[in-house]
């Protein structure tokens, strides 16, 4: 079986497993968020292929949205949805006030990202093609291994959008609100879509202005606080690790999925061997996810003084 086709089918999996487990917790919140995501993860990369011409998709994936060279896999779509739900999942096992929880599940999405783009276009004929952009491994202010800058970036203005969105509406709508909760899917959906849409039309603007220097400084720059913040949260919380029985392992299994996935494929295209440190940096990555889904931060354990003075923690239960 082909790269493409491997990962279209495991995609497809751990997403269904994801929406099993949500179902059989009752976890009416965590479906709509998914719902909410992967809306808008249709919108946006629909509009972006039709309207940019800056990438197309493989047209060999086996589900597709849109006519070539328009369209956009299904997957990827259900993707978002995923990503989001376990990404906020995640970042409220840190504690953090609303504003870094949602900066947080967009900082641990697009980490992940940095290792499965720079895979993804190289695999089969790429995933998807950035048009006029050479394949190499250099790092610049144009590029990150053939990547630009500015598709980071916008995981870190999307993903935050749209779980700041949610985390107002679980506060004001009522899990079994059926009518509420699918206006405000839509809301949401809609909002969302112009916020990330803005954020990089703006991007797109200040990268002409600066010669592409204002999307490679603007990630880097926040890519690094948040890390620093994140490191800094997890050395102060020292949350232990959960008895086996007590594993979330649909979330553990999602996030190993995918970053096995990435680390594989860079084995396989022996980048590991061309930028050692950058596959080093990926497995410190895999290890912080994994701890974190591992991680128990029941209301009774111990925090020390300095994260109770934090004004507006937001606990994996809210």
């Amino acid at each position: 079986m082909s790269w493409i086709h491997f990962f279209e089918l495991m995609c497809y999996a751990i997403v269904v497993l994801m929406l099993a487990d949500c179902v059989r917790k009752k976890d009416w919140d965590a479906l709509y968020t998914f719902g909410t995501a992967a809306l808008v993860g249709f919108i946006m990369e629909l509009m972006a292929v039709a309207a940019t011409d800056i990438y197309h998709y493989n047209p060999e994936f086996w589900l597709n949205l849109g006519r070539q060279p328009n369209q956009f896999p299904v997957f990827g779509g259900f993707m978002w949805g995923g990503l989001t739900v376990y990404g906020i999942r995640l970042a409220k096992r840190l504690r953090f006030g609303t504003v870094m929880t949602c900066l947080t599940a967009g900082m641990l999405i697009v980490t992940m990202d940095l290792l499965l783009d720079v895979a993804a276009i190289r695999l089969d004929g790429g995933f998807w093609v950035w048009e006029g952009r050479a394949i190499n491994l250099s790092v610049d202010t144009h590029l990150f291994m053939s990547v630009i800058w500015v598709n980071f970036l916008g995981y870190m203005i999307e993903t935050p959008a749209v779980t700041y969105l949610t985390l107002q509406k679980e506060r004001k709508v009522h899990s079994e609100d059926v009518k509420g909760q699918l206006l405000s899917m839509i809301l949401i959906a809609v909002l969302a879509v112009i916020v990330t849409s803005l954020g990089s039309l703006i991007a797109l603007g200040l990268n002409k202005l600066t010669n592409d220097w204002f999307s490679c400084l603007a990630f880097v720059l926040l890519w690094i606080v948040l890390a620093a913040l994140i490191l800094r949260r997890l050395w102060v919380l020292r949350m232990p690790v959960r008895r086996v029985r007590d594993w979330d392992l649909p979330l553990l299994i999602f996030w190993l999925c995918m970053y096995g996935y990435c680390l594989a494929a860079l084995v396989h295209l022996d980048i590991h061997t061309a930028r050692p440190l950058y596959f080093a940096a990926g497995i410190l990555f895999c290890l912080v996810t994994v701890y974190l889904c591992l991680a128990d931060n029941k209301e009774h354990l111990h925090i020390t003084h300095e994260v109770r003075r934090d004004s507006h923690p937001v606990t994996e239960e809210e």
